[in-house]
């Protein structure tokens, strides 16, 4: 009996003996290197990278938690005891952010945290819209990893910016950009560079002395006309007064003829706008804008004041159409390059009696 109870507590200590040895042959989970790929980057990555981890006791990996909050996706097939291989996400619902976080692997012998730098990548310029800019004027900016936008400069000058969106910018154009001007977005990842075109932009009159056509006259049923009516948009502006006479069945003003505004090179009618500044004694009053003869027929666009208070109408040249605004034919397929004159009136037929328009910044744009 003695001898079974030997053998019993003998048997005991030599099974403990062996599940010690198991035990230390157990390999706790070790991280050696992250190394990033394409580039080779240690213990660093950039969003959409993949990394190889590489170490000891890697085998059975079971969760990748980035900061403490995001888990990471992973493939269990590219799992060895000696590495495996993820995909560095980035979304800022999810509270993604760049710098040095600890990033954390569970795996079936333990869990290892080591810190990992998410590194910004420079930021791209995709488009802008309106493709083609307008000095005064809004230009949004779309394209990639707009964040911790230190500048934007154009032409190497301070633009004002509001940010959209982490793909989205709308920049203030400064009124005398230059067409060619560099665009630069520049964040702590790098700088995104696009050469920006601007419309032409031809003043045809303010009604204070500057512009192609500084002296206008008045034709027509015109009851009275003014060319410096003061307390404009931007100082003077002009009036012209129809109050009922129908002698001549029709009115207006214009500056005159002259060299074309546009150059030769300018001929497509749906990249060529006219915008001037409107206003008018009572809703209803009707513009009737009118383009000199061109290859022999007279353009128009007639449009109503909807608002009295001022406005910037701004009228695509393939909109107008022959017959004084009133054909069928667009002038969709004008050359606006030949355009020398540009003529304002009222529309007699459908407006109020008396009607006064008033209107200032007669400008040409092509772009």
């Amino acid at each position: 009996m003695i001898n079974t109870i030997k053998y019993s507590i003998l048997l005991l200590f030599m099974l403990a003996s062996f599940t010690a040895c198991q035990n230390d042959d157990a390999t706790s989970a070790n991280i050696d290197a992250m190394v990033a790929e394409p580039g080779d980057l240690l213990n660093q990555a950039f969003p959409n990278n993949k990394v190889r981890v590489e170490g000891e006791g890697l085998t059975g990996l079971k969760k990748i938690t980035l900061d403490n909050t995001i888990n990471i996706a992973f493939n269990p097939n590219y799992n060895s005891d000696k590495s495996f291989i993820f995909t560095i996400p980035f979304d800022e619902k999810l509270g993604s952010r760049f710098g040095v976080q600890p990033i954390t692997f569970t795996t079936a012998n333990g869990s290892v945290t080591k810190n990992i730098e998410i590194l910004q990548p420079v930021p791209t310029i995709a488009k802008t819209t309106p493709a083609v800019a307008t000095p005064g004027f809004p230009l949004e900016i779309e394209g990639t990893w707009f964040y911790n936008i230190s500048s934007i400069t154009l032409a190497g000058k301070a633009v004002s910016y509001t940010v959209k969106s982490s793909s989205s910018i709308i920049i203030g154009l400064p009124a005398d950009a230059a067409s060619g001007s560099e665009l630069a977005i520049t964040t702590p990842g790098g700088t995104a560079k696009k050469t920006i075109d601007f419309a032409t932009i031809i003043l045809v009159s303010d009604f204070d002395g500057n512009g192609l056509r500084k002296d206008w006259t008045s034709y027509g049923d015109v009851e009275s006309f003014n060319t410096s009516t003061a307390g404009g948009p931007t100082g003077n502006y002009t009036t012209l007064v129809w109050a009922g006479s129908t002698a001549n069945g029709y009115n207006g003003s214009s500056g005159g003829g002259g060299a074309s505004f546009l150059s030769a090179s300018n001929t497509d009618a749906a990249k060529a706008y006219i915008d001037i500044d409107v206003s008018a004694n009572v809703a209803g009053a009707q513009f009737a804008i009118q383009l000199n003869t061109i290859d022999g027929v007279n353009y128009g666009y007639n449009f109503k004041i909807t608002d009295v208070n001022w406005t910037t109408k701004t009228i695509s040249i393939a909109d107008f159409k022959d017959n004084y605004g009133f054909g069928s034919n667009t002038a969709a397929n004008l050359n606006p390059s030949k355009i020398n004159e540009i003529k304002v009136g009222i529309a007699q037929g459908d407006t109020p009696n008396p009607s006064a328009i008033k209107f200032d910044n007669i400008k040409i744009r092509y772009q």
